[in-house]
């Protein structure tokens, strides 16, 4: 399963992904980012991730960032930079809490996984930066027996 954006939620509440939203339930006054670029670093070592620079961009636009709850089982294949702030352009309040986070992650749910897109990998102009990470969940898929 591929979710973007607070699709992401349905994948952790209902089928147990091996995540948390750490923005579910945060208020705009403490944390609001609209429709912005922020910057995203790449796990250069997972097949997700292939042909891809070790740093990129993202669309984010009111998603989800994510803590990965069990290491065993669930990997972040984007994050958001731990020591500055992720804005390249736009606006965003309260950044801090979204530093060191996922962006994406790929978690094993049973005998399949899920992938977690907190950012819209297909939106407009953007998505040359980041529908590759959308081809690679599609091509690397396959079904268990």
């Amino acid at each position: 399963m591929i979710t973007f954006n607070n699709a992401s939620n349905f994948a952790i509440e209902k089928l147990g992904a091996p995540a948390r939203n750490v923005l579910k339930g945060v208020q705009a006054r403490d944390f609001y980012c609209p429709g912005s670029i922020l910057r995203a670093r790449l796990d250069s070592s997972s097949p997700l991730a292939f042909g891809m620079e070790k740093e990129s961009i993202a669309w984010f636009e009111g998603g989800p960032a994510f803590e990965i709850t069990d290491p065993a089982s669930a990997s972040a294949i984007a994050s958001y930079p731990e020591s500055e702030n992720p804005l390249l352009s736009g606006w965003i309040l309260g950044d801090k809490l979204i530093r060191g986070r996922a962006a994406m992650v790929e978690a094993k749910i049973g005998k399949g996984r899920v992938i977690l897109f907190g950012f819209r990998p297909q939106y407009r102009a953007q998505s040359l930066a980041t529908v590759p990470l959308l081809f690679n969940a599609i091509l690397t898929s396959k079904s268990e027996q």
